[in-house]
């Protein structure tokens, strides 16, 4: 069954195509660059913003650091028009990491020092050309939330093999532990359950937005929630570090059977990651619960 695309994405798809032709010998993966400083929450709040150089037909970025993810080409969601409202002054950029003017530094995780999936990206007077604009100038909100979106279903689905593994190495003893893995397969069933609806909708054409952050909020926590209480269960040699927890896998990731602490503290970058808990939190109390967005002064 295919997925039905509008227009906007199929024009995203052939413009992206078309830079990869430019740039792919030299890439080996794109990344969302997102701007995160510590009040971090919505992307019309916190989009870089850029200059327009009429005359070099393209953007430039002063002197500034930020932090960003991702290696080798940034999808970088900007501010190009800070007068129009904060939804609609956002304009989406590739940008090439070997850019003149572009200092990446990856920096290390805290479960390992090769671990380096994230970097600290310095900018100095970088020029874009016009070019690397995807889909319409200052219309970067719809491919903002497109990819989030993405990243989401590409998260929760990840979550649901990491439930579902942990029913197999987490071996509970004691009343107290075999609820907390009772609660572990009610997850991993539910996240699986409630996804397969989900993506039987997107097979329709039906855009359920909501229901991504429901999926992403319940396997993330879920996932961090399971990894506690395997770690806990295994006492002291829970923190005993490197460990194998879990029989080889060819193409699972090292740390998907590394010791219960890695396995453990590696969770708190799934509640992060594709929007934090708190951010998927506010979606299901405004588009799902109907909410108010502000709660009213009191008297």
């Amino acid at each position: 069954m295919q997925l039905r695309f509008d227009a906007d994405v199929e024009a995203f798809r052939a413009e992206f195509a078309a830079f990869l032709d430019r740039h792919l010998p030299a890439l080996l993966g794109p990344a969302e660059g997102f701007e995160r400083p510590r009040s971090c929450s919505h992307i019309p709040q916190w989009a870089r913003r850029w200059q327009r150089l009429l005359f070099d037909n393209g953007w430039l970025l002063p002197g500034n650091t930020e932090e960003f993810g991702g290696r080798d080409v940034l999808l970088a969601f900007v501010r190009t028009d800070a007068k129009l409202p904060k939804h609609r002054g956002i304009s989406v950029l590739l940008i090439p990491t070997d850019t003149p003017g572009v200092v990446r530094r990856p920096f290390a995780s805290v479960c390992d020092i090769n671990d380096v999936d994230f970097n600290e990206v310095f900018f100095t007077d970088v020029r874009v050309p016009v070019q690397n604009l995807v889909g319409p100038l200052n219309g970067g909100w719809r491919v903002a939330t497109g990819s989030l979106g993405h990243e989401r279903v590409m998260l929760w689905m990840g979550y649901a093999d990491l439930l579902h593994q942990l029913t197999v190495d987490f071996s509970p003893s004691g009343v107290l532990e075999r609820d907390r893995y009772a609660t572990l397969v009610m997850d991993s069933q539910a996240l699986r359950l409630l996804g397969s609806a989900t993506l039987a909708r997107a097979a329709r054409g039906e855009e359920d937005v909501p229901a991504q952050s429901v999926l992403k909020l319940l396997g993330s926590e879920a996932l961090q929630r399971a990894c506690a209480d395997a770690l806990n269960a295994a006492g002291l040699d829970g923190l005993v570090h490197p460990a194998v927890t879990a029989p080889f896998a060819a193409l699972n990731l090292d740390s998907h059977y590394g010791s219960w602490f890695d396995r453990y503290a590696r969770t708190f970058a799934a509640t992060i990651a594709g929007g934090t808990s708190e951010i998927q939190r506010n979606i299901i109390a405004e588009r799902i619960l109907d909410l108010p967005r502000n709660q009213p002064a009191r008297n």
